[in-house]
């Protein structure tokens, strides 16, 4: 994958957590348990260590997730 801000070939990769759901949500919140009105879940793991696949600009330092 291309990165959009720069141009250069991104690295593909993976986000992981210990928790058992990643997701994106508009506020932060300091005990997350699972995702609220909004919120996006973006792990693909269940029940494993939840993972979401990614692209990495070593030179922007931008990740970029499709969800």
């Amino acid at each position: 994958m291309q990165c959009p801000y720069c141009n250069e070939e991104m690295k593909k990769g993976y986000i992981q957590s210990p928790r058992q759901q990643i997701f994106w949500g508009e506020e932060k919140r300091k005990i997350l348990i699972i995702p609220l009105g909004d919120d996006i879940s973006l792990s693909q793991g269940t029940f494993n260590t939840p993972y979401v696949e990614s692209y990495c600009c070593p030179k922007c330092k931008k990740i970029i997730i499709e969800f």
